[in-house]
């Protein structure tokens, strides 16, 4: 990469670089990567791609390497985040040398390159080779359950203070999930950034199917994040749980964050998120968005 800026993706080990880059982000998007380092969940699947000058990061594009399990087959995908640039250091191009840079070591090598951007980035992205394509939530209304269907399932609040349960779920993601048409796999840290950052209150268990499920009640909806585990649950039966067990309020409908194994039982409708869109390049993943997938939430890097 030609320029007057140094150029490296060996950040993470550098303390001073990687403060830099911790330094950058809370400037830009108010969160650090600090906690999620030293706790040694920082692994070889996130590489930061940064501009350097003199010795302070100034902008940077991290390379996210994805694997998800859909239909019994394996995708190798690679996801751009974390694309930010020093506010004195703008207008100068430096994103754009950092993706195409990222392009040229990755394109042709995966089944595709993903990002999620703002909405008036779509003639910047574009004009890069990205398309801006739709995604798809599933949702359905909470059925009642007949009488010889009542039985709840046991649901357990994990505390994930307690390193033996940190443990227990980890093993559980290892799993992966029957209920999960599109399951990020091989990922443990990306996981564990998201449990730190958002879901580590809201992770429960289920006794009787080994299943951990990361949920929460919003507003009567019970929205399932996530589940982990090779069996199948009764989504309407885990509404009934929760109703009667968690939330001590009434649930009318589900939502999924992620995309269902039985997708017909499901109502399917275009995902909507405020100035965010969802830009891909590749065939295959122009194949793979067509079943009309969601990105797991816990996915999102």
């Amino acid at each position: 990469m030609s320029g007057k800026y140094e150029f490296s993706k060996t950040i993470r080990d550098n303390e001073t670089l990687r403060e830099s880059f911790n330094d950058l982000t809370r400037a830009t998007f108010r969160f650090d990567f600090k906690d999620w380092y030293a706790k040694g969940h920082w692994q070889d699947k996130y590489i930061p791609h940064v501009l350097i000058d003199d010795g302070k990061v100034i902008s940077n594009a991290s390379v996210n390497l994805m694997k998800f399990q859909m239909n019994g087959q394996e995708k190798r995908l690679i996801q751009i985040g974390t694309v930010m640039t020093d506010q004195k250091y703008r207008r100068r191009g430096l994103n754009r040398r950092l993706i195409e840079q990222i392009l040229e070591e990755y394109l042709g090598k995966t089944d595709g390159i993903y990002l999620f951007a703002n909405d008036d980035a779509k003639e910047y992205y574009k004009k890069l080779g990205f398309q801006p394509v739709k995604e798809y939530e599933y949702s359905c209304k909470r059925v009642n359950l007949t009488a010889g269907e009542q039985e709840n399932y046991i649901i357990e609040h994990i505390d994930l203070s307690v390193e033996e349960n940190c443990s227990k779920l980890y093993a559980a993601i290892g799993e992966g999930s029957a209920n999960d048409a599109f399951f990020m796999s091989d990922n443990l840290g990306l996981y564990q950034f998201w449990l730190a950052a958002e879901f580590g209150g809201n992770v429960y268990y289920i006794p009787q199917t080994g299943n951990y499920v990361i949920a929460s009640v919003e507003e009567n909806t019970l929205v399932v994040h996530q589940i982990f585990g090779e069996k199948k649950l009764d989504i309407h039966k885990l509404a009934a749980s929760f109703e009667t067990e968690i939330s001590c309020q009434e649930i009318k409908d589900i939502r999924l964050g992620f995309t269902p194994v039985e997708k017909e039982s499901f109502v399917v409708t275009e995902h909507q998120e405020e100035d965010c869109t969802l830009f891909i390049m590749g065939k295959e993943l122009e194949q793979i968005m067509r079943n009309k997938i969601f990105f797991p939430v816990m996915s999102h890097a």
